[in-house]
């Protein structure tokens, strides 16, 4: 077996996940370092033909990390995403080295309600939800979901903190109103009554190599182990392994932690999607998740030093930046004019599924 160079970047580096995945890639033999996204220094070059680079800023002179003795890199970005993206855009798109996720994939998976959105465009079933960022008519906007009890959630947010239940309309009043003048962004979704069960799923690939149902500890409908529930080993049917595996690839993530729930019929919802999901589910399964995440990098890592595909990537942006430019030529309002730039920006976002889009921007947003 080839001896890998194995990056992995985490915003906590001490963290016992991170350790777990440390130690999984030299039980397998390789060579793996540990840094800090929020440490890193990304340069861009001037040469049309690339030579960016990424520096190290940790010790007392820079150092420049050289993409050559790297073969893949495993993000770990809890919080930070708005520099921790960037970071791993530049090791996987411009160094061309492997990554276990997708600059995108962790963007989507931060932001809630940007992963229901893509779920709802892969037609995945999620629970009815509704998002504002001025929520002035919060008895239309509890009725559209189903009315109460209903989930308020932060848009940004993981392990189980920014969600609340909501009961009555009082409590529901004043939780929203002290949120909107806070500018605290957050979406309302209706209640699927679950017995505060739930159930953790990881993708890897086209497999899920590890599954398990969490309980709410008592009084809490949370169900996140972090949170002082409980979890036990399950097997997934293999309907909602599949439904967990098309969640993961909706936000574009090879590597995932999928939360779905089943209501009273056994209707399956996926609820959440997480990148830098928790490493609980390792010790309550005995199932060796970072092992498995160390193997699909054996198995992958080549793929993205093929110059096919870069150079398929390469003029497919190129294509999307002439439509972009002949329909900015077309003076469009401002706010389809910010629409088209965050559609740009998405790597997810195909040729063809761009200029779909803005033509559609173009007839629903006249100047």
């Amino acid at each position: 077996m080839t001896r890998l160079n194995i990056l992995i970047l985490s915003t906590s580096p001490k963290s016992e996940a991170t350790k777990l995945f440390y130690d999984a890639a030299v039980k397998r033999g390789h060579n793996p370092t540990i840094k800090n996204p929020d440490s890193l220094y990304l340069f861009v070059s001037e040469s049309e033909s690339g030579y960016d680079r990424v520096y190290s800023g940790e010790g007392e002179n820079a150092e420049r990390l050289k993409a050559k003795e790297i073969d893949a890199i495993i993000p770990r970005i809890h919080g930070g995403v708005n520099f921790g993206v960037p970071i791993v855009r530049h090791f996987n798109q411009n160094l061309g080295i492997f990554s276990t996720q997708t600059a995108s994939g962790i963007r989507a998976a931060s932001n809630k309600f940007e992963t229901h959105q893509k779920l709802s465009i892969a037609g995945i079933r999620t629970p009815k939800t509704i998002f504002a960022k001025s929520p002035k008519h919060i008895k239309f906007l509890i009725e559209k979901i189903g009315n109460l009890p209903a989930i308020a959630k932060t848009v940004k947010g993981s392990l189980g903190l920014g969600v609340m239940i909501l009961k009555d309309v009082e409590q529901t009043n004043s939780t929203m109103e002290a949120l909107y003048h806070n500018q605290v962004e957050t979406l309302l979704q209706a209640f699927v009554e679950s017995k505060a069960q739930d159930i953790r799923a990881i993708v890897c690939g086209d497999t899920v190599i590890a599954a398990m149902q969490r309980t709410g500890k008592k009084g809490d409908f949370r169900a996140n182990v972090s949170r002082g529930g409980t979890g036990i080993k399950i097997e997934l049917s293999e309907a909602d392994k599949q439904l967990c595996i098309k969640a993961a690839k909706s936000i574009n993530l090879d590597v995932a932690g999928v939360d779905l729930i089943k209501d009273a019929n056994g209707n399956s919802f996926i609820i959440e999607i997480n990148a830098a999901f928790g490493m609980q589910i390792q010790e309550i399964t005995g199932i060796d998740v970072a092992g498995k995440i160390i193997e699909h990098i054996e198995l992958n890592y080549k793929k993205s030093n093929s110059t096919s595909v870069n150079a398929s990537a390469i003029n497919q942006q190129a294509t999307k930046q002439q439509t972009f430019d002949a329909f900015q030529a077309t003076k469009p309002s401002i706010s389809a004019m910010m629409s088209a730039m965050r559609l740009f920006s998405d790597e997810s976002c195909t040729e063809e599924q761009f200029e779909s889009e803005l033509s559609v921007l173009n007839y629903t947003n006249p100047r």
